[in-house]
């Protein structure tokens, strides 16, 4: 199981740059597969959000 502390560590590409999240949360609908959405904020001030993983039924 992934953790999202792990997740939040990690740099991923989001509009041509490296970044960090600054805020990473969990989306799971009842009874379907969620996903990891998380929170970037640009050199240029734009703030973008982003899915970096998946999670299945059983939240892991």
């Amino acid at each position: 199981m992934v953790k999202l502390e792990d997740l939040a560590k990690k740099e991923y590409e989001v509009e041509g740059h490296k970044l960090k999240p600054t805020k990473v949360w969990k989306v799971q609908p009842k009874g379907r597969k969620g996903f990891v959405m998380a929170l970037f904020k640009t050199p240029d001030g734009k703030t973008v959000r982003k899915v970096i993983a998946k999670v299945d039924e059983q939240g892991n």
